[in-house]
């Protein structure tokens, strides 16, 4: 099989962890004070981490809240604790049993237990009435939630998940107040306020977001910082302002370009790190609309796109590095080379797939098909894939209008099915198939295509029930396959992310997945 196949267990045998957060280097001393100011480019689509899938969202709320677990950007993907101190697995794999730090308080003075994890968990899991859950899909397997003591919890499972611990790390499992939410279980919409390293201190739409120090937070002599400053800029704005010094980092992406721009101006005074992404672009289709309804059309969409191209003219340019099939380049679960020219839209031979293409359209009845692509109007990466796309989809005959709007608007008109076709992208946590595939399944939450195909939600669910490495690897393949044959997302290319910060910022390290990371709380500035 040209599938590689890695898979390393987390269950069926008994394991006891302590943790410790990530810190500086053992040659630096962490200097205190200072404030963080970084860029921002789009406005948090929600106030609420457990709807939230961008950056956009997660580089603003991270910092105030915290986890049960998280992934160490040190030693990426290991995963350390945050309100854990230590964790056991049961070896039958159906129980995981948490001891938490003792001295955790809220940003109110309160104190988080136990019951404030089983409340928000819960809440992921089971949502309420009337509150969203994006990723309640990767919770099907949970039975109860118990509470052992004020710092004890145990999650019971109904069956093994080769998943469950990489499900708990995501970073958008934030923990809110029980008390809260039962008074109002969508207050995270409209209030901020956790347990994280910094606190809330204000947000005028638009310009900025600050937090502060939380000099009550749990983990001793951190935070370093005094607070921080997000500043929401865009277009040329992101390199100008980091060039000028106004900004000290951009943590989300910038082009090959504009890292020279920035070396030519700051020199040896800015650091920039380099990794390959965890995230990937891909192209949303509605197929609650005529034509798109029809997999014919669907599949003659994928199949316009030349990806090997692609990456030549937007890999300097966009990021975009590597043809993608759903898996990152390098994921064990990844398609090799050569069994990825069997799909369909990767054949390497694009004037046979544009003429197969056009032979779809015609049997479709669509052959002078017009719709309106809707993007996201950020730069880098989402500027140059929508042009690209415009273009490959005009060399099989069809007519694209380019609509482009910010984060906020993009995402409502996703959610509420107000679009034609959409740049949307998979920004998952880990590697883990139960997380990647989970934007993929009909149903979901964080699905926008309207696609009903119960047999891709049963192989969703039977990968993650099995511990067996070769039957896991199995069900991937059948799920990606029958997926791509379906064509209602359409798999692009996978980018390397390349971060700048100012070299007095430090304690930092880039992470494959763009939302890891971004509490702050190691950072520190050498001024």
């Amino acid at each position: 099989m040209a599938w590689k196949s890695l898979f390393r267990a987390t269950v069926g045998a008994s394991a006891l962890i302590a943790v410790a957060s990530a810190g500086a280097s053992a040659q630096e001393t962490p200097k205190n004070g200072g404030v963080l100011k970084f860029a921002t480019q789009g406005e948090a689509t929600s106030y609420d981490c457990h709807v939230g899938t961008s950056i956009a969202s997660q580089q603003y709320l991270a910092p105030h809240y915290s986890t049960l677990l998280d992934f160490d950007t040190n030693n990426y993907p290991n995963i350390v604790g945050d309100l854990a101190k230590e964790w056991s697995v049961s070896p039958d794999g159906l129980t995981y049993s948490f001891v938490l730090h003792s001295n955790v308080k809220f940003h109110d003075g309160s104190a988080l237990t136990a019951d404030d994890v089983k409340a928000s968990f819960e809440r992921i899991a089971r949502p309420p009435e009337g509150v969203a859950s994006v990723r309640r899909a990767a919770f099907a397997k949970l039975d109860a939630i118990t509470v052992t003591a004020p710092d004890k919890l145990e999650f019971k499972l109904k069956s093994p998940s080769a998943a469950f611990i990489a499900t708990l790390a995501s970073p958008w499992n934030c923990i809110y107040s029980a008390k809260l939410l039962a008074s109002n279980p969508d207050y995270p919409s409209k209030v901020i306020m956790g347990s994280g390293p910094f606190v809330f201190e204000e947000y005028q739409a638009g310009a900025v977001w600050k937090g502060k120090k939380f000099a009550d937070y749990f983990v001793a002599g951190k935070p370093h910082l005094d607070g921080f400053e997000a500043t929401l800029v865009s277009g040329e704005a992101v390199i100008n302002s980091i060039a000028g010094k106004q900004l000290d980092a951009n943590f989300r992406l910038i082009s090959t370009p504009q890292m020279e721009r920035i070396k030519q101006v700051r020199g040896d005074e800015v650091t920039f790190q380099t990794v390959p992404s965890t995230s990937v672009n891909m192209v949303t289709i509605n197929t609650k609309k005529k034509p798109f309804d029809d997999p014919r059309v669907r599949k003659a969409l994928s199949l316009a796109f030349d990806r090997y191209a692609g990456v030549t003219v937007l890999g300097d340019q966009a990021g975009q590095r590597w043809p993608n099939l759903i898996f990152r380049h390098g994921n064990a679960f990844a398609p090799d080379e050569a069994a990825l020219k069997g799909y369909a839209g990767f054949s390497g031979d694009i004037e046979a797939q544009r003429e197969e293409a056009k032979k779809l359209l015609a049997e479709a009845g669509v052959s002078d098909l017009k719709f309106v692509f809707l993007n996201r109007a950020i730069k880098v990466p989402y500027e140059p894939l929508g042009i690209f796309f415009i273009d490959q989809w005009r060399r099989i005959g069809v007519e694209v209008t380019m609509e482009s709007v910010e984060t906020g608007p993009w995402a409502a008109r996703l959610k509420s099915g107000d679009f034609d076709v959409a740049i949307d992208f998979n920004a998952p946590s880990s590697d883990d198939p139960t997380e990647v595939l989970q934007r993929y399944v009909p149903g979901t939450p964080g699905n926008y295509t309207g696609l009903d195909d119960p047999k891709l939600v049963e192989l969703y669910q039977a990968q993650d029930n099995t511990t067996d490495p070769a039957e896991r690897a199995k069900l991937v393949k059948e799920f990606v396959d029958r997926h791509v044959d379906g064509a209602s997302i359409i798999p692009t290319f996978n980018p390397e992310r390349t971060v700048v910060f100012d070299k007095a910022v430090k304690g930092w390290n880039v992470a494959p997945p763009f939302v890891v990371g971004l509490n702050l709380r190691d950072i520190w500035l050498d001024r």
